[in-house]
């Protein structure tokens, strides 16, 4: 079961691709032209075998950007370092005016995203290898007299102005996150303080009700009759400020405790922070979980992906897997191939995620494991009933190598 479809993203996302697309294609063709431009005194540089080989690293650079996910910084990496050799194998060989142009175009797009992104897996080295590769790559095409110098200070001046607007685009990232937090804390405490007013006034009435009764010949059935409607209308307020909370809660749809179709938005907002994620949810398991299953494994996969985000930041991908399994269960899996992390973060709140979860897992009559895999990474895996379950055996301890985020 997957989330309903959101034709605004999805326009955003189409016209994101077109306008790459359209990007490529204007670099493929300046790549085809500086490929096969002459002059009396210089041959095409295409007739240079060494120029085949700095076209192929254009062309990657090309398809880096086209693909690229905050999950894939790494193949920037892989793209300055193939341009760094092709610049060195270039200048090795004395090409004379190399292949070069478009790609440090594409190498300057890919900059943006580094910054960006700048504390994304693998680190921040992805930045300074591309600005390695940047400044290099000047000796393919400066090749006259006294065009160096002023080539490479037109590239360094380029670079620094990339790096400005990627940084200023990482700081509106943050301050929209923080806003967002700010304001949620913000209107969930107002609406705490007005379920206490509420709630208190009617709780307070009851319990006066109940003393006067105990002192008072009065009728039993009418100090009864007043409890009664009081706890009626504590209830009421409570149902209405719940149902506040739900309306205020972004992204969480009509379900605040979350349930199967929100776990894919889960795993994509987790992914756009910086990690590899994807997700696969049966689409056997419509209309036959119960609601506080669904709540369950929600509640399983958003504190393994905290953990994965506290406890083993260089994970570069993350599986999410929900499905149907034996039994008439629903089988949910987290699976990560970073190492656990030592430091203030990984320290805080260490284990007590991990005990509420289990407990959680245990009142619907499911059963929790978590452990590291044999090829490396963790893996939380957590079995559950379709519908749930009064009587169960305990839920089992999980290995404390490393425990689960708060």
């Amino acid at each position: 079961m997957t989330s309903k479809p959101n034709w605004s993203a999805r326009l955003n996302r189409i016209g994101m691709r077109t306008l790459k697309i359209g990007v490529v294609c204007v670099l493929g063709l300046s790549l085809l032209g500086e490929s096969f431009s002459y002059s009396p005194v210089e041959p095409m540089p295409i007739l240079h075998p060494v120029s085949w080989i700095q076209a192929a690293t254009a062309l990657l650079a090309f398809g880096v950007y086209l693909c690229y996910r905050p999950g894939r910084k790494r193949w920037i990496g892989y793209a300055a370092f193939a341009s760094l050799a092709a610049t060195a194998l270039g200048t090795a060989s004395n090409q004379g005016r190399g292949v070069g142009v478009a790609e440090m175009f594409a190498l300057l797009l890919l900059m943006l995203y580094a910054v960006r992104h700048w504390d994304a897996p693998p680190g921040r080295w992805v930045a300074f290898a591309l600005g390695a590769a940047l400044t290099a790559i000047g000796f393919r095409f400066f090749v006259y007299q006294g065009s160096i110098a002023a080539g490479i200070v037109m590239i360094v001046m380029a670079m620094s102005t990339v790096v400005g607007f990627g940084a200023y685009l990482r700081g509106l990232d943050r301050l929209r996150r923080e806003t967002q937090a700010e304001v949620r804390r913000a209107e969930r405490m107002e609406l705490a303080r007005e379920m206490h007013d509420f709630v208190a006034h009617h709780v307070t009435g009851m319990v006066v009700l109940a003393q006067a009764a105990q002192v008072t010949d009065t009728d039993p059935r009418r100090s009864f009759a007043g409890i009664e409607e009081a706890g009626l209308a504590a209830l009421a307020s409570m149902r209405r400020m719940v149902k506040m909370l739900r309306a205020e809660d972004a992204g969480a749809g009509v379900n605040p405790l979350g349930d199967l179709s929100q776990i894919e938005e889960l795993v994509d907002r987790f992914s756009r922070e910086g990690t590899d994620a994807s997700c696969f949810i049966s689409p056997d398991l419509a209309d036959r979980v119960a609601p506080e299953i669904a709540a369950t494994a929600h509640r399983v996969v958003r504190e393994s992906l905290t953990n994965v985000r506290k406890h083993a930041q260089d994970a570069r991908q993350v599986r999410v897997v929900v499905a149907a399994a034996g039994s008439g269960g629903v089988e949910v899996s987290v699976r990560d191939d970073g190492r656990a992390a030592r430091g203030r973060l990984a320290e805080t709140g260490a284990g007590m995620g991990l005990v509420g979860l289990g407990e959680r897992v245990d009142a619907v009559g499911g059963r929790l494991r978590a452990e590291p895999r044999p090829e490396g990474g963790w893996e939380v895996g957590v079995w559950l009933p379709c519908e749930p379950q009064e009587e169960h055996a305990p839920a089992p301890s999980a290995d404390p190598g490393r425990p689960a985020g708060a």
